[in-house]
């Protein structure tokens, strides 16, 4: 192949080497005589044409994929409790009910709660912040409007109350522990 391609170039005089490519003149291949080279690029120059940006991926890019929706369960409880002082408010029962975060939306929507709107926006930024929500029957604010689903910003500062050891918790809800023996 190359004794061809030498005869070639030294027949049609339109060759030149370069940067170890080889560029032929088109009239010695198609038998015109014209100006237009064609370039063949070498390895290398390959190699250095594939080189593409690098972007750096967090620990939690890689192991959540784009199209995978973060999970959020919402918890039903007892209306909580005051105990010490100062008076701080508990949990002391976690109940078998729970959902997911658009199950409870829905739920809200369908039931016509009268403070939907408010239990969405407090549900989705609980969500957001701290991966599980926390809810009760009972009387909202204003009282005089009745019984709904109650939400508090206390009883949601990211405490696990499935967890908390004063909670009584049903068994199917409590986190599998494994225990190394």
């Amino acid at each position: 192949m190359s004794h061809t391609l030498a005869k070639i170039a030294a027949l049609s005089g339109g060759t030149a080497a370069a940067g170890g490519g080889i560029a032929v003149g088109s009239s010695a291949l198609s038998g015109t005589s014209g100006s237009k080279q064609e370039r063949v690029a070498t390895a290398s120059e390959k190699k250095e044409d594939s080189n593409m940006e690098v972007i750096p991926v967090t620990k939690q890019e890689e192991a959540t994929p784009d199209s995978a929706k973060k999970v959020c369960n919402v918890y039903t409880a007892e209306e909580p409790t005051s105990k010490g002082q100062p008076k701080v408010r508990v949990f002391t029962k976690i109940k078998e009910e729970f959902w997911s975060k658009d199950d409870f939306l829905k739920k809200i929507k369908e039931d016509k709660a009268w403070n939907e709107g408010d239990l969405k926006t407090q549900v989705e930024k609980g969500c957001q912040d701290h991966g599980s929500v926390y809810v009760w029957w009972g009387y909202g604010n204003p009282q005089s409007k009745g019984k709904t689903w109650v939400y508090a910003s206390d009883m949601n500062n990211g405490k696990d109350w499935l967890n908390d050891e004063s909670v009584s918790v049903p068994a199917a809800l409590k986190p599998q522990v494994a225990t190394v023996q």
